[in-house]
This record gives C-alpha cells, structure tokens and sequence, in this order.
C-alpha cells in the first residue's frame, strides 16, 4: 500500500476519535457553536493559524512564488499577519465582549436590526462557500498526487472525513483538531525545508543563481516576473499591497477568524492568541515561500500548484515527507471543518429565530444544515473547477469589501446607525460580486484601480453615509454602543506581549536583510 495513503487514512483515524470523543461533550448550542466561551490560547492560535494556512497557502501561494512572485506574496503574507492585532484590538475583543453565537449575530445585537443579521448572514455563507470550495479542491487534488487515487473519489472521500466529523463535534472538535494539524504540519515543515534547501545547493548559491536567472528573469526580484501578471514591477507591487490589505482586512473581520474570539475564554486571550498568531503567520507564511522559490531552482518545470508537493515527495526523507503531506491535508480538512461549520451555524442561528427551541432541537437544525451546505460544495468540487488561489481570493474579497467598514464602524463610529450598517454592508456586497462577476464572464483583466475589492469599498463607504443622514440611529442602537464600550473586565499583563511582538518584527526584519536582501545584491552587482 502507498506509504502517503497509509498516513492518510491514519490521519483521518485521529481526525474521527476526536471529533467523536468532542461531539460527546456537547451539551448545548453554546458548545456546539462556541466552545462554551471557555478556549485557552493555545487552541485559539492552533485554529487561528491552521484555518488560514490551508491547501490555498500550501498549493495557492507557494504556486504563485513559484511563478516568479516572491517578494509580492512575501508582502502579501507579512500585511495578512498584521491582522491579527489590528482585528483583535479594533473588532475581536468586542466580538467576544458582545457574548454572540455568529458574528452574523454580533451584528444584529450591535444595530439592534435583524435585517443586518441576515444580510450578514447570507455574506458568510456565499464568501465561506467560495473557501470552503477552494479548500476541498486542494484536498482532493492534493491526495491524488500522492496516492493516484482519481480526483472525483478523493473528493467523496474528504467530504465523508470533514462533514462527518464537523456536524457531529461542532466548535470544539473543530478547535482541537485545527490545534493538532497545525503543529504536526509546523514541526514537519520546518524539518523539511532543510533539505529542500540543501537540494538547491545552499540559501546563498540558490538566492544568486535565482537572482540572475535568465530562463524566467526576475523571478525573485521586488517586482516579480514581468511576464506573469503585469508587465510592470510599479504594477505588481501596487497588486500585492491591495492584495495585502485584502488580506489584512480578511484576517481583522471575516467570520472564519473572528469566531474564534467568541471561543475565548476572556479577552485576554483574544489578545494573547492575537500575538501569537501574527507571528506564527509570518514566520511560517515567509519560510514556506523561501522554499517554493528554491524549488524553482531544483526543478523550473513543475506545475506550479504543485511545487511543495512534489519537494515534499521528491527531496525530502521519505518520512518527513508523509507527515508533511498529510499533515497539509489533514490541516485542509480541518479548514473545511471550519468553513462548513461556519455556514451551518449561520444557516441556524442567523435566519429566521429558533431562540425558543429545546436543546436537541436547535443541534438537530444546525446538524441538518451542515448537511445540506456540505453536499452543495460536495457537487461543485465533484467539477474540478480551475483557479484554487482565485476562487480563494473571491471568498476574500467578498469578506473586505462587505464587512470592513461596518465592522469597524460598529465598534468605533458613535454616528454609523443600523440603515447605513445595512447599505453599507449590500453595496460593499454586490459591488464586489458584481464586478468580479462581469470580469469572469466577460474575460476580462480589470485596472488595478478598478480592483473588486476597491469597487466595493468605495459603496460600502456610500452606502454607510447616505444611509445613516437618511435614517440616524436610534435610542436602543446608542444604549448598545455603550455596553460595548462597557468593559466586563480588565486585560493586564500585555506589555510584556507588546515588547515581545516588537523584538519578533525586529528578527524579522534582520532575517530578510540577511536571506534575501544581502546574498540577492551581491548577486546582481
């Protein structure tokens, strides 16, 4: 039997028992949802990081390194990390104080409007959609690389693994499993880049011969390849930037990060998870790129989605390599974990009002939900669609432009009432889909400047004023201002985190001045 398949099945064993072993202590909706608030920072940080760093990371961005945009996604991860602590200073920690199942929900508490609550809720589902498809996507991919197992199977086989287990253990289950995967892909990968390293003859040699390449020039340069996005490196540049701040913006709001705040077992710990999180992003995001950029050098004819994959079979001692590959699948379905639970507990709890039913009765909606969203992704991957960074990029998008602007408004906009809330959420909404939409049909590449993202910001912004001079806020939307603004406790002992963030971004940045920028100049001089 295949050597990945046999780590495969083991890692789905594991994946099963705690996912059983969890779903038995749900007692209520708050567990099934929340965790019943009481999560410590370690398992907060494992979910934070493991539900971002999916196959869209491992096989999405490493593809794009490889590709020749280096430096670009390297910026791009570095803005991503930052988000943690602008999100959890600026939103997360009021998310948590507001005492919400969904972040759907928080809305609605904070504008006391349901409609917000909907309409927040239908954005989850139509951005997790479009991740939770790119996730499942580069699962099923990514285990036919390694077993030879046909696409279509490998599909049904990871829906089986990730809908079972979510829709029995709910947040819990989810929590520890993200916590294992993430530190068993972790441990491997930085084993493993090692040898991916030796294989390219060394980080100085392989740096300048990247450097100086004339088969794909400018492949690790600032701006990136000239032949792969745009023909400029101003251009590509400015691409990653926004790129960046999409991303930033995704990790400061969007349901799939923030709900783990409402996990928390106090603010304090959204904080600490904040920190940690940032760092472990960057460090692991910019480790991960150095390696696909030096596969590159050891082998310039893969496909680049693929990149890490093949290091990970080809370079790699054979079992560091299984833990490696499994480890990125298990951390894939346990993304999809995320996602779907996400959708099914908006599906309960965001439509409609099911408050007054018993117990069993709200887990079953919510079991039966999951179901039903599980098997509509199930359909769409069965198809193979192309593009697992775009689609990815599409939930992304999707998140930033509908919800940044009323999501950090509603914490600290005393003027924003629930009618803007609203405008503001559905311009952002369908000016990001709409555009993106007629981009894809019509086959078009769009200015930078007329980006989706930006589209949607900028009616989102409209949407927020205009609705507010025609419909101010009310007495109860500035009463619950307020008791968000009530502090149900005080966070201490941060200062030593603050200091302790500070001298990581001082290591980093001695890190890419010696890696990079010392060995790339000395190559081009």
């Amino acid at each position: 039997m295949n050597i990945y398949l046999i780590g495969i099945i083991i890692s789905m064993i594991v994946y099963l028992i705690v996912g059983m072993l969890a779903g038995r202590k749900v007692k209520d909706v708050d567990d099934y949802y929340v965790a019943g608030h009481r999560a410590p920072t370690i398992l907060i940080v494992g979910s934070l990081v493991a539900s971002f760093l999916s196959t869209g990371a491992f096989m999405g961005d490493t593809g794009e390194v490889y590709s020749g945009f280096f430096i670009p996604i390297v910026i791009v991860g570095v803005m991503q990390g930052t988000g943690y602590l602008f999100g959890s200073t600026s939103f997360g920690r009021y998310v948590r104080r507001s005492g919400s199942l969904t972040i759907s929900e928080y809305f609605g508490k904070r504008f006391q409007d349901k409609r917000i609550q909907v309409l927040a809720g239908i954005t989850t589902i139509v951005a997790v959609t479009a991740y939770m498809l790119s996730a499942m996507q580069g699962i099923a991919t990514l285990m036919e690389l390694i077993t030879g197992i046909k696409y279509s199977t490998c599909v049904i086989i990871a829906w089986l693994a990730f809908a079972i287990f979510t829709i029995w253990s709910g947040s819990s289950g989810v929590l520890i499993t993200d916590t294992i995967m993430f530190l068993v892909f972790l441990a491997a990968a930085l084993i493993g880049i090692p040898f991916i390293v030796d294989a390219a003859g060394g980080w100085g040699n392989a740096i300048g011969e990247l450097a100086t390449s004339t088969t794909r020039p400018g492949i690790i340069s600032a701006g990136g390849n000239l032949d792969y996005l745009y023909n400029t490196a101003g251009e590509n540049l400015a691409w990653a930037v926004t790129y960046g701040i999409v991303w930033a913006l995704v990790v400061m709001v969007s349901p799939w990060q923030i709900s783990r705040y409402l996990m928390a077992k106090n603010e304090k710990t959204v904080m600490k998870s904040a920190v940690w999180s940032s760092a472990a992003v960057i460090t692991i995001t910019t480790l991960l790129y150095f390696a696909a950029a030096f596969v590159q050098k050891i082998n310039p004819d893969l496909i680049p989605s693929q990149s890490i994959v093949w290091a990970a079979m080809n370079v790699m001692p054979k079992i560091v390599g299984v833990i490696l590959l499994t480890g990125i699948l298990a951390a894939g379905i346990s993304s999809a974990s995320t996602f779907l639970s996400l959708i099914g507990f908006s599906l309960t709890n965001d439509f409609g009002s099911n408050g007054n039913a018993d117990v069993k009765k709200q887990l079953r909606i919510s079991r039966i939900g999951m179901l039903i969203a599980s098997i509509v992704v199930l359909i769409l991957a069965y198809f193979n669609p192309p593009q697992i960074f775009w689609i990815m990029y599409f939930g992304g998008t999707v998140i930033a432009a509908s919800w940044a602007v009323v999501a950090i408004g509603s914490v600290w906009s005393k003027k924003m009432s629930a009618n803007g809330a609203f405008w503001g959420m559905l311009l952002g909404f369908l000016g990001c889909v709409v555009v993106k939409g007629y981009s894809a049909i019509a086959g078009v590449t769009l200015p930078m400047y007329l980006d989706p993202f930006f589209i949607g910001i900028v009616l989102s912004v409209i949407g927020v004023i205009v609705g507010t001079k025609l419909k101010p806020r009310t007495e109860a939307e500035k009463v619950e201002y307020e008791r968000l603004h009530t502090p149900v406790e005080e966070v201490t002992g941060m200062r030593k985190y603050a200091w302790g963030y500070m001298a990581f971004v001082v290591l980093f940045v001695l890190f890419m001045v010696v890696a990079y920028v010392v060995p790339y100049m000395n190559a081009i001089s």
